[in-house]
Parts: structure tokens; C-alpha cells; sequence
């Protein structure tokens, strides 16, 4: 009896390996007719049975796996993965082996993959399909793990598409890398068309400079790239309103230069965002020390000073701002509106004045006053009309300054323009 359970045992066991090694034997007829999806049928029908396979079915298992999926460049982002993924399976469990049968193939075919991804990503590039090339970018930095420039350009791209959780989950796997950008490039220059080829070692390189192909070699080294990282990481948490984390980054990314101008700006726009205007005033004041030539520096700080009641600063960086950029619209509206701001108090006290001979003095001497107000705002928003000739509010205000200082040709002039926009406007 026992002998008899041994004997079905032992048959089942042949029975399985068998069955194992037929459906791969018909998967590899499939892939050699490019039956692709045959293939994979096959395949399946022999993982059921996995467990059973011995070490060189196995194998054989993952290569055959990763060449199905793959089917010769057929297939999708998500084939391409699993290809992938089979094919390092099969090199790795091979790698203890003394014979390697599957794994010169399967790196062969990761070359294959790799040339693809890289040229597809490119054609999606010019297409504009962003989505696309930076799957191909990803793949392609999969396939070589050691170009981590494929996993940073990904990222570019998904941040380019505004698919933002994708951009950071690349940007943190480059964190975890210790990634710089920091890289030698090896170019040579081919006889043939004089055109500099850039090469994956300085070894191959010399395999061509040898052949006669190529000269003049030169290594260029990238600059490092660590800061774009930690910027582009604060701005996507910036972006999703995560404060503290886009913070955080902007805390790692002053460790490395302070005086970047893109992150005090960045920090900038946060801490206005949050609310807190001094930090704000701050990082504003330290960017223009870096940046004074900056007119939407200078403006801003314009805004600031105003909303402060500093006036005299306010109008200060106005001026700078037009003297930076005359065609500032704003920075001429807004100090036209800061000098006739104080036409209020001159008004108020216009109209608390007497009927004596001392009241009328002073109505006639804050009447001076109130046209110099006028003549002085008049240079701001004749800029900003004749930088805009549709801005109706600039219009509007020049009227009623030219009809308060009895100056008729100029407030029929802009009392017709005015009437010319606003019927534009009904």
C-alpha cells in the first residue's frame, strides 16, 4: 500500500513538471511566431503551478514572463512594468548559477526597453503629452537605476503636467537616493558628421575614439541640482496648502544657499498666505537687497508701506518701481491714489471753516494746496493712460481733477474719451 502511494506521488510530481514544461515550451513557439498573447496564456496556465517548478524551470518561468509582456515594444507603461520586473527576476535568480543561459538575453532585451522608453518619451515630449513621457522617463530610469537623471526629468514633467502627487513621489524617492544631479558627461566628437555624441562611459568612448569614429573628447560636469529639487517640493506642498511641509523644504534648501532669491520669494508668498505680513516685509526687504533692481519687489513692499499708513515709504518704492519699469501701470496707480489720498483731510477741513476773515484766508490757502495735490497726481495718470488708453479709471479720475482746476480743454478731452470707453463697455 505504501509502495502504491509512493508510486502515484512520484507520477503526480512527473505530471506536474511536465505539464509545467509543456505550457512554457508552447509560450516560447508563441513568442518566436509573435503570438505575444498566446504567450501569456500559456504562461499563466504554468504559474498555477509555480510553486512546483524547480530552479531552471523557473527561471525560464520569469524570462519567458518578462519577454511575453514586453512583446517586442507592443507593449503599455503597465506590461512594460511587469516585463521588467520579470526579466531582473530571472537574472537575479540566475546570478548564482555558474551557466547563464537567460541572463545575457534579458539584459540584451533591457537595453531594448531602454532605447524605447528614452525615444518614446522624447516623441510625447514634442507631442506635448506630458503624461506619457514622464511614464517613459520613470521606465527608463527602472530599466537603469543608476541614470537617476531619467527619475528627476520625471519629475519636471509630472510637475509640468500639474500632476503633482506623481512629481513628489519622484522628488522624495530622489531624496531618499541622496540625489545631487552631480554627473560627468562624456562626449566625443564623430568624424562623419562633426557632431559631439554623448557617451555612457568614458570605457566606450574609448572603444570608438580606437575605431577611428570619433576625437576630441571632453568631460563636462553637470552642476548640481539639489537646490531645484527642494524648491520644486516646497512649491508642490505650497500649492496643496501644506505649509509646514513646504516649509520644511525651504528650511533644507536655505541650508544650501540662503540668498536663492526663488526660495525667499517662495518663503514670501507663504508667510503672506498664512498671514504673517512681517515675515513677509522681511523676506521681501532681504530680496530686494539681493534682487534692488526688482520692480515688483519695490511695488510690493509699496503695498505694504501703504497699508502701514508709511506713506512717504509707499511712495517711495512706487517711484522706484516706475524708475525700475516706466511701463508699471499699477505702480502709477497706485501712487496717483496715494497723493490724492490726502486730498481727504484738506476736504475735511475745507469744509469745517468759518465764514470770517481768517477761515477765508485758509480756505484760499488749502485751495493751493488741493490743486498742487492735483498737478502732482496729474504725471502718474497720464502714464497710465498713455500706457493703457482703455483704463477707465484713470480716465475718469484725469477728468474730474481737470474740471476741479478750471482746466476745460483737458477735462473736454478726457470727458469724451470716458464717454467713448463706457460706450464701448455697454
Amino acid at each position: 500500500m505504501r509502495k502504491n502511494f509512493y508510486l502515484i506521488l512520484i507520477c503526480f510530481c512527473i505530471t506536474i513538471s511536465y505539464s509545467q514544461k509543456k505550457e512554457l515550451k508552447l509560450a516560447e513557439r508563441n513568442i518566436k511566431s509573435e503570438d505575444y498573447s498566446a504567450a501569456k496564456q500559456n504562461i499563466q496556465l504554468a504559474e498555477k503551478l509555480a510553486s512546483q517548478m524547480d530552479a531552471k524551470t523557473t527561471i525560464k518561468y520569469h524570462y519567458l514572463k518578462g519577454v511575453a509582456n514586453y512583446a517586442n515594444g507592443g507593449s503599455n507603461i503597465e506590461e512594460s512594468s511587469v516585463a521588467l520586473e520579470n526579466l531582473n527576476k530571472a537574472i537575479d535568480l540566475e546570478s548564482t548559477s555558474s551557466t547563464k543561459v537567460y541572463t545575457p538575453k534579458a539584459k540584451e532585451l533591457r537595453i531594448a526597453m531602454l532605447n524605447r522608453f528614452v525615444e518614446d518619451s522624447k516623441k510625447s515630449l514634442e507631442q506635448e503629452d506630458y503624461k506619457s513621457a514622464y511614464l517613459n522617463l520613470e521606465m527608463s530610469y527602472r530599466v537603469s537605476p543608476n541614470d537617476t537623471l531619467y527619475l528627476y526629468n520625471a519629475a519636471l514633467v509630472a510637475t509640468e503636467n500639474k500632476d503633482f502627487d506623481q512629481a513628489l513621489s519622484f522628488y522624495n524617492e530622489l531624496i531618499d537616493l541622496d540625489f545631487t544631479g552631480i554627473t560627468t558627461n562624456y562626449y566625443a566628437t564623430e568624424k562623419a558628421t562633426g557632431e559631439d555624441q554623448l557617451f555612457a562611459s568614458p570605457d566606450q568612448r574609448k572603444l570608438f575614439i580606437k575605431a577611428g569614429t570619433h576625437e576630441n573628447p571632453i568631460d563636462l560636469e553637470l552642476e548640481s541640482v539639489e537646490m531645484n529639487v527642494l524648491r520644486s517640493m516646497a512649491a508642490i506642498y505650497k500649492n496643496n496648502k501644506d505649509y509646514e511641509s513646504s516649509l520644511s523644504f525651504i528650511e533644507k534648501a536655505k541650508n544650501i544657499d540662503e540668498n536663492d532669491i526663488n526660495i525667499v520669494l517662495l518663503e514670501s508668498n507663504i508667510r503672506w498666505e498664512m498671514g504673517d505680513v512681517e515675515s513677509y516685509e522681511k523676506l521681501i526687504t532681504k530680496a530686494l537687497e539681493i534682487e534692488p533692481e526688482n520692480a515688483d519687489l519695490h511695488f510690493n513692499l509699496g503695498v505694504i508701506s501703504s497699508d502701514k499708513g508709511d506713506v512717504d515709504k509707499a511712495m517711495s518704492h512706487y517711484n522706484k518701481a516706475i524708475e525700475t519699469d516706466s511701463t508699471y501701470t499699477k505702480a502709477y496707480l497706485n501712487a496717483a491714489a496715494l497723493v490724492l489720498k490726502k486730498e481727504e483731510s484738506i476736504i475735511e477741513e475745507m469744509n469745517s471753516l468759518g465764514t470770517s476773515n481768517a477761515d477765508y484766508n485758509r480756505y484760499d490757502e488749502l485751495k493751493i494746496v488741493r490743486e498742487d495735490l492735483y498737478n502732482s497726481a496729474i504725471p502718474y495718470l497720464e502714464s497710465v493712460y498713455e500706457l493703457d488708453n482703455n483704463n477707465l479709471s484713470a480716465v475718469r479720475t484725469l477728468r474730474n481733477i481737470y474740471s476741479a482746476i478750471d482746466d476745460m480743454d483737458n477735462y473736454n478731452k478726457f470727458k469724451a474719451i470716458a464717454e467713448d470707453i463706457e460706450s464701448k463697455i455697454d
